[in-house]
C-alpha cells in the first residue's frame, strides 16, 4: 500500500464502517481474479481511499483477508481461506501454503513468566550491558532527539534526528561490510520514503504500547507494517528487524525493536526469521501491547528510575524480553 492518509486511530478505534460499505469492499475482493490494493477497490467502489483502508484494516482484524506485498511494491487484500470457502485471489509470487493460526506465534507460559517476573528480568537486562559503546551511544541520542518534537513533521524535518536513528542501524548489527547480505539502505532513500509515511504516522504518533485495547492493538499493528513494507530499511529479507528498529525511533513509546535473536526466541522458541514476517508482527505486535498494558507500574518505575536503555514505554518491554531470553 502506498501511505494514505486517514483519521487518528484514537477516533479510528471507535467509528464502524457503514456494513453495506463493508460488504461491498468484501464483495470486490472476493470477486476479483486478481489481488487488489486499496486504490484499485477505491475507484471499483467509487469510494474515499482513506476509507476503503479502514475498511479493509478492519476486515484484516476480522480474519476474513490478509495484506502481502504486490508484484507492484503495494500492499493487497487477499482473502483468507477461512472466508465462508470464497475463491482466494492470489497476488503473483505469492504461494498459497497452509498458513500457522496467529497463536502458533506465540507462548503463553514464556508471556505469563514475564508478565509475573518482569521488573527482574528488566534489572537482568540492565545489570547485562548487552549493547556497549555505540549501540547505546546513537540510540540515546536519537532518543533524546526525538523527545523535542512534538509531531511527526516536524521530527522528519530534522536532520540530526535521521541521522541518529541511520546510525543506530548497523550498530545494531543491520549492516556488514562485504558480500554480507545484512545491508542498510541508503539514507536518502529511507528519508524520503519514510516522509512519505507521515499521514500513517500523525495517526500513530499521541498513542502508547501500554494504553491500547486489543483491538486497537490490531490496527496499530496493520498500520505500522504498512510503514515497515513502505520505508524498506534493509536491502535484504530482514524487513520485520531493520524498519520496527527505525520505527522504534520515530515512536519509542509504541512500537518496540524486533530482533532475530530475542524477540523471534521469545514468541516462537527459535532464534531467526519467522517465513512470514508480516503474519508474524501481525502476532506479535498484540502480545507485546498485553504485556504493557499488564506491565504499566514496572514500567514506568524502570523508566523513573533511568536505568540503561530504559528510554521509552516500548523499549522497557524489549528489554525485558532480552533479559528474559538471556536467562532462558
Amino acid at each position: 500500500m502506498g501511505p494514505g492518509e486517514g483519521p487518528s486511530l484514537a477516533i479510528l478505534a471507535n467509528v464502524k464502517p457503514h456494513e453495506g460499505r463493508r460488504e461491498q469492499v468484501l464483495g470486490i475482493i472476493r470477486q476479483s481474479r486478481a489481488a487488489l490494493d486499496d486504490d484499485q477497490i477505491a475507484a471499483a467502489a467509487e469510494m474515499n481511499r482513506v476509507y476503503v483502508n479502514m475498511i479493509c484494516l478492519r476486515l484484516v482484524s476480522d480474519g476474513l483477508i490478509t495484506r502481502i506485498k504486490g508484484p507492484g511494491g503495494k500492499l493487497v487484500n487477499v482473502l483468507t481461506r477461512s472466508d465462508q470457502g470464497q475463491r482466494v485471489p492470489v497476488a503473483a509470487g505469492d504461494s498459497l501454503r497452509p498458513r500457522r493460526r496467529r497463536g502458533d506465534y506465540g507462548s503463553a507460559k514464556r508471556i505469563e513468566d514475564l508478565v509475573a517476573n518482569f521488573a527482574a528480568y528488566v534489572a537482568d537486562f540492565e545489570a547485562s550491558v548487552v549493547f556497549p559503546g555505540p549501540s547505546g551511544y546513537f540510540h540515546q541520542r536519537a532518543i533524546d532527539q526525538r523527545r523535542q518534537h512534538e509531531s511527526v513533521g516536524s521530527l522528519l524535518d530534522d536532520t540530526l534526528f535521521l541521522e541518529y536513528a541511520y546510525a543506530v542501524l548497523p550498530s545494531w548489527g543491520m549492516h556488514r561490510l562485504g558480500k554480507h547480505p545484512v545491508k542498510v539502505g541508503e539514507f536518502a532513500d529511507i528519508v524520503a520514503a519514510l516522509r512519505e509515511t507521515t499521514p500513517m504516522l500523525e495517526r500513530l504518533w499521541p498513542l502508547r504500547i501500554t494504553m491500547l485495547t486489543p483491538e486497537a492493538a490490531r490496527e496499530v499493528a496493520a498500520i505500522a507494517w504498512d510503514v515497515i513494507a513502505h520505508i524498506k530499511v534493509s536491502t535484504s529479507q530482514t524487513q520485520i528487524v531493520a524498519g520496527s528498529k527505525m520505527l522504534h525511533h520515530v515512536l519509542p513509546d509504541l512500537i518496540p525493536p524486533i530482533d532475530g535473536r530475542y524477540t523471534c526466541s521469545f514468541f516462537t522458541g527459535n532464534a531467526g526469521m519467522p517465513p512470514r514476517q508480516a503474519a508474524a508482527f501481525a502476532a506479535w505486535y498484540p502480545q507485546l501491547a498485553e504485556i504493557g498494558a499488564r506491565c504499566q507500574r514496572p514500567i514506568h518505575d524502570a523508566i523513573e528510575n533511568g536505568g540503561f536503555m530504559a528510554t521509552g514505554e516500548a523499549k522497557i518491554i524489549d528489554n525485558a524480553i532480552v533479559g528474559y531470553t538471556q536467562q532462558h
